[in-house]
């Protein structure tokens, strides 16, 4: 079996919601069989859920959902979150104390690539 591989701001939002959601449901997984937590990884899962909320809007499935039942067609599984409203997530708003957690995330996570 293939070692897991965390879910990434970045490449979010090169996959289509149809492919983000089958790394959800494989991130998810882990998390749910992980019965110790470090504080990294405590941190990593913050991270995780906060990419879920950003990037996949249970309203905007749902009604996709409601759209194809009624006969309509919605691209919303086959679109890239980046696609949305000028490369900004749907529906994501941050408040400070989100948006000062987002910078650090983004900054640690730079500096974790470097090797710091």
């Amino acid at each position: 079996m293939a070692r897991f591989k965390r879910l990434t701001d970045a490449e979010t939002r090169t996959l289509t919601r149809a492919e983000l959601l089958d790394r959800v449901e494989a991130e998810q997984a882990y998390w749910s069989r992980k019965h110790t937590m470090t504080d990294a990884d405590a941190a990593a899962e913050r991270e995780f859920s906060r990419i879920l909320h950003a990037y996949l809007s249970p309203q905007a499935a749902i009604q996709a959902a409601m759209d194809t039942v009624q006969g309509r067609r919605s691209d919303y599984w086959e679109t890239r979150p980046c696609d949305d409203q000028a490369g900004e997530p749907s529906g994501l708003v941050l408040d400070e104390s989100q948006q000062a957690a987002l910078a650090y995330g983004l900054r640690r996570a730079e500096q974790m690539e470097a090797g710091q």
